[in-house]
């Protein structure tokens, strides 16, 4: 389940907890969350242009830069999209 939110943090409503950043290549896969009991939401904020894996699905989804997407969960991966060979963002945990 995924929706795409246009703006920055401070725009939404609800409580956003820090939780890490987004420093990836074209090549290679970083696992941005690997929950053990139950899926969560994260909004994933690029800089750069992403491709987002959500629990293994075969199809990803492209995140373009500037914008987010918020994602339910229990395994979240991103890499860079397109020619790019780097992408940076941030994500928050959102409850």
């Amino acid at each position: 389940m995924a929706k795409q939110v246009q703006g920055i943090p401070a725009d939404s409503v609800g409580i956003q907890v820090p939780a890490g950043r987004i420093a990836v290549g074209r090549g290679r896969w970083q696992t941005v969350l690997q929950a053990r009991d139950k899926p969560m939401v994260y909004r994933l904020h690029a800089t750069q242009s992403l491709v987002v894996e959500v629990d293994g699905a075969a199809r990803t989804i492209r995140v373009e830069a500037g914008a987010s997407l918020d994602v339910l969960a229990k395994r979240i991966r991103v890499r860079a999209a397109g020619a790019a060979q780097a992408a940076h963002g941030w994500y928050v945990l959102i409850s």
